[in-house]
């Protein structure tokens, strides 16, 4: 299984020192929310994290002042607030925030710096919006002179299936195979290309849930007419500014000499964590290292099948139904009830976790932690049921191999 911190598998032993941080992170969102805290926090700042001292920010937020870098953002604190909520699906609110706190080394300067500049590219992005209209929304609107023209490019790298998510590594992390073969940079513009890679990576987002990724880039009959530094550069700043601790291994196989001084000049733009996380194998032997021959894809000598790599098949809106829905039909009561569960959950999540930035008695505080820890995982379990109310099917859904 992967080896990130998740809550599941590795929140129990966070650190005392960790958890502060933890909790002054979630008092900033609580600041940007306007959601109040009722009882002093002033404890959280009392002790030094990473040798930081009593901070300008924690002053600030003790004292009331709206001060934090999330309001230079310009965007509406509750559109913001349901931003986050939307986004986490299938994974719990703590192992989102931990995921960018321990990026940055679990200093509260640069989280709260590194958050708010993803909120910001998300809702610039319209990334919840990508991900449930999905596929079917860019392949069936074609029309080259209408402000959807991006979306022909974008239909053009489904169809060459440029990218798919594609079976698991021997860590059970799930795999997006990219093969750049397929790539020529006038086949669609650079924001269509980003278009693509941000929807590839929020549906990978669906399969890895609380763990991570491994990225197969298959350079095989790989030529200089398919090089396009842009998209490299834009995928490398994604996974390091707005999925980290998402990206498990980078396997770069079959690279031709001709790549070499290509590779001189992306490997500059790489951080140190990132550029760890990268192999080169050469033959299917290296490879099976990493992932099992059952689950690489046939041409690579694999037996992975679930794809037909030949010819993508494009969803075409009749697994759709549950997305448009009258107050009369029997299905639209179920989707309420279930809306109406979330904000309840989510309603409980912020109570108790209101408690738990407040409280300084530490066994209180972890009892709190067990019990956010539930909530979290219950606000996932109901993002499977609601899941197709909301999303439109992808072809991984059709085809079956994402299962939530």
């Amino acid at each position: 299984m992967s080896d990130s911190i998740t809550v599941k598998s590795k929140i129990a032993s966070l650190p005392h020192d960790k958890q502060l941080v933890l909790k002054r992170i979630w008092a900033h969102l609580y600041n940007l929310w306007n959601i109040p805290i009722t009882e002093s926090i002033q404890y959280l700042y009392d002790e030094p994290t990473n040798n930081e001292t009593k901070d300008q920010m924690g002053e600030k937020l003790i004292n009331g002042t709206n001060h934090s870098q999330f309001n230079s953002l310009n965007i509406d604190s509750n559109d913001l607030y349901m931003e986050f909520w939307d986004m986490l699906r299938v994974e719990s609110p703590d192992c989102h925030i931990l995921r960018f706190t321990k990026a940055r080394t679990f200093h509260v300067d640069k989280t709260i710096h590194m958050l708010s500049k993803d909120f910001k590219f998300r809702h610039t992005h319209q990334l919840n919006q990508l991900l449930n209209e999905g596929e079917y929304n860019l392949v069936s609107q074609q029309d080259e002179t209408s402000q959807n023209k991006d979306n022909v490019g974008i239909s053009v790298c489904l169809k060459k299936q440029k990218a798919v998510i594609m079976g698991h590594d021997k860590h059970n992390r799930p795999i997006i195979l990219v093969r750049p073969k397929f790539h020529y940079s006038s086949d669609q513009t650079e924001s269509a290309l980003e278009k693509y890679a941000l929807l590839i990576i929020e549906t990978s987002r669906l399969f890895m849930k609380e763990g991570e990724i491994t990225i197969l880039f298959d350079l095989t009959d790989f030529s200089l007419s398919n090089m396009d530094y842009a998209p490299v550069k834009f995928i490398i700043t994604c996974f390091e500014a707005h999925f980290p601790e998402s990206l498990g291994s980078l396997l770069i196989h079959k690279a031709p000499w001709l790549f070499t001084p290509i590779w001189a000049i992306v490997k500059k733009w790489l951080d140190p964590v990132v550029a760890s996380k990268i192999v080169f194998t050469n033959k299917t032997s290296d490879l099976n290292k990493y992932i099992d021959s059952t689950q690489l894809p046939t041409y690579l000598k694999g037996a992975n099948d679930s794809i037909n790599l030949d010819q993508y098949s494009p969803p075409d809106g009749s697994h759709d139904t549950l997305l448009h829905l009258k107050e009369d039909d029997v299905e639209f009561k179920k989707k309420q009830s279930i809306l109406d569960k979330r904000e309840q959950l989510i309603k409980k999540f912020q109570d108790i976790n209101l408690q738990w930035i407040q409280t300084k008695d530490e066994l209180k505080s972890q009892n709190l932690w067990k019990i956010k820890c539930e909530i979290g995982e219950e606000l996932c379990q109901n993002y499977v049921e609601l899941d197709p109310y909301i999303r439109s099917r992808s072809s991984y859904d059709i085809n079956r191999t994402l299962k939530l």
